[in-house]
């Protein structure tokens, strides 16, 4: 693991943290709150995004 998900593992735990570098998330619309999702997304650990 990365030292920069070490506090959401301390919140979530590891086997999600590791659900998440799995998982893939496709975000439509990157206006207002779609660029703080995506941004949100990232700094949780979610690796493939899709951008629509």
């Amino acid at each position: 693991m990365q030292e920069q998900f070490s506090r959401t593992e301390l919140l979530i735990g590891k086997e999600n943290i590791e659900k998440l570098n799995k998982s893939k998330v496709a975000v439509f619309g990157i206006g207002g709150v779609g660029s703080f999702v995506c941004e949100a997304l990232v700094r949780a650990g979610v690796r493939k995004i899709c951008l629509s």
